[in-house]
C-alpha cells in the first residue's frame, strides 16, 4: 500500500531549516523516535493522568497527546498518511456520521467527535520505516520496566504500608489524575492485601496485559528466560486474568504458526500441571485465579460485568427493536442504558460499538481496525496480542490504541530485525 505525504504548501518543509543536510538527518531521526516514544509512554507511565475536566470523565492525557503528536508529525513531515487506511477511515466515518444525522435521534456529538480524533492517528505511517527491533525493544524495556515496579510495589506494601506502595493513588491530587478505574483493588472481598498495578497503569488488569504483551514480544525475538520469568512474575502478583486470557489466545497460535505441536502439547500439560498443583496447595493466593475465572457466571462481579453483562444488556434493550439492533441507539448513549439494565455491564469496545451503532456500526468498525492491524507484517501472534487488547479495554481508553499505533501502524514494519527502507534518508 503505498503512502502519500500530506502537503502543506510548497514551502511548508523549508520552513524546518534545521531538518536538511546531514544535521537534518539526525534531527528526522531523533523526531522519528521522539514519534515513537509517545505511544510507548501513553499505555504506561502517563495511564493515570490527565488534566481537568477530563479526569473526571475518565480520559487520560494519552487521547490528546496521540493527536497532538500526530499533528506535529504530519507538520514535518515525518508522519504520512496511507491511502488504503484514509480512504477506510473515511468510508467508517462516514457511515458512522451518516447513521446519527439520518435517523434524527439524539446523540452525542462530543462523543462522536472524540471518536474521530482518537481514530485519525490509524492513517498515519513514518516516512522512514524504522528498525522495527528497536520499536519491539523499547515496548520490551517499558514491560519489564513496569513488571519490576510492580514486583516491588507488591512487597512494599507490606513492608511500609499500602499508602507509599501506591503513591499516585494516594499523594496525586484528584483533579489530574483518570477516575473511574480500580487503581488500587483489593485482593478480594475482605483482604488486606492489594493487587499490583506497576506503579503507573490504570489498573492491574492493563498492567497484566501491558506484560502479556511483553512475554508476546519476547517469545517472538531473543525468547531469554529470565526475562519471561520477570515479566511473567508480574503478571502472578496483578492477580488479574485479562493477561492470561492474552497469552491463553496468542501462544497456540504462535505454535499452530510454527507448526510446534510439540510446544502446543506442553502448554496443555502446564496448564493441567498449575490447576492440579493449585488444588493440592489450596494455596488462598492461587485459588484467587480459579475465583475469578467463575466471576464469568456471577452476576455481582467485574468479570462478569466487563465480558458477560453487555450480552444481557443487548437482549433487554437492543435485540427487541429491529432498527436499534441494526444502528445503535447513537454515540454517547451506552453509560445512560447502562445504569436501567437489569444486569451490571462494561463498556468494552464490543459491547459500546454493538450498542451505540449497531450491528451495521459495529461490523464496520472492527472491520477497519482489523483491516488497519492486518497491513501490518509483524509477527501474527504480535498482531493477535494488540488484537486482543481491543476487546479487554474500552474504547476511549488509550491503552489498545497506544500499542496498536506504536507497535504496528506507525512503524509499518516490513521484517522483524532489517529496515523496510534500508539506507533511505527520508
Amino acid at each position: 500500500m503505498s503512502a502519500t505525504p500530506l502537503a502543506i504548501s510548497p514551502s511548508g518543509t523549508r520552513s524546518f531549516g534545521l531538518l536538511s543536510g546531514g544535521h537534518g538527518i539526525l534531527v528526522r531521526r531523533r523526531l522519528d523516535r521522539l514519534i515513537m516514544g509517545v505511544p510507548a509512554v501513553t499505555a504506561s507511565y502517563l495511564s493515570k493522568l490527565s488534566v481537568p475536566p477530563f479526569g473526571g470523565l475518565g480520559l487520560s492525557l494519552g487521547i490528546p497527546l496521540l493527536c497532538l503528536t500526530s499533528a506535529l508529525g504530519l507538520a514535518a513531515g515525518r508522519l504520512v498518511t496511507d491511502s488504503g487506511r484514509l480512504l477506510a477511515y473515511i468510508a467508517l466515518l462516514g457511515l458512522l456520521w451518516g447513521i446519527q444525522l439520518l435517523r434524527a435521534e439524539p446523540f452525542s456529538y462530543a462523543s462522536l467527535l472524540l471518536f474521530t480524533m482518537l481514530h485519525f492517528p490509524y492513517v498515519l505511517q513514518l516516512k522512514r520505516a524504522p528498525d522495527y527491533s528497536q520499536v519491539l525493544a523499547l515496548y520490551q524495556r517499558v514491560a519489564l520496566s513496569i513488571a519490576v515496579l510492580g514486583l516491588l510495589q507488591y512487597g512494599i506494601q507490606f513492608l511500609i504500608g499500602p499508602a507509599l506502595a501506591f503513591p499516585i493513588e494516594n499523594f496525586f491530587p484528584e483533579a489530574f489524575k483518570v477516575s473511574k478505574f480500580n487503581m488500587q483493588g483489593y485482593l478480594e472481598y475482605g483482604s488486606e492485601v492489594y493487587r499490583t498495578n506497576g506503579v503507573f497503569m490504570l489498573e492491574p488488569s492493563f498492567y497484566s496485559q501491558l506484560l502479556a504483551v511483553g512475554v508476546v514480544i519476547e517469545a517472538v525475538t531473543r525468547a531469554r528466560a529470565w526475562v519471561l520469568i520477570v515479566l511473567l512474575a508480574g503478571m502472578v502478583v496483578s492477580f488479574s486474568g485479562t493477561g492470561v486470557m492474552l497469552l491463553a489466545a496468542c501462544l497456540p497460535c504462535q505454535a499452530i504458526v510454527k507448526r510446534r505441536w510439540d510446544l502446543l502439547a506442553a502448554g496443555v500439560v502446564l496448564v493441567a500441571g498449575a490447576v492440579t498443583l493449585a488444588a493440592l496447595l489450596d494455596s488462598p493466593y492461587l485459588n484467587v485465579f480459579f475465583k475469578r475465572a467463575g466471576e464469568f457466571t456471577a452476576t455481582g462481579s467485574s468479570g462478569f460485568a466487563r465480558f458477560v453483562g453487555g450480552f444481557y444488556l443487548f437482549e433487554q434493550f437492543l435485540w427487541p427493536d429491529v432498527m436499534r439492533g441494526l444502528f445503535g441507539f447513537g454515540a454517547g448513549s451506552l453509560q445512560a442504558y447502562q445504569a436501567k439494565a437489569t444486569w451490571s455491564s462494561g463498556g468494552n469496545a464490543f459491547f459500546k460499538m454493538i450498542f451505540e451503532f449497531g450491528l451495521v456500526g459495529g461490523l464496520a468498525y472492527f472491520t477497519f481496525i482489523g483491516y488497519v492491524l492486518r497491513q501490518s507484517a509483524a509477527p501474527v501472534m504480535l498482531r493477535v496480542a494488540v488484537g486482543f487488547t481491543y476487546l479487554l479495554s474500552g474504547v476511549y481508553i488509550p491503552f489498545s490504541h497506544s500499542i496498536a499505533l506504536g507497535l504496528l501502524v506507525w512503524p509499518h514494519a516490513g521484517t522483524l530485525a532489517a529496515r523496510a527502507a534500508s539506507g533511505s534518508r527520508a
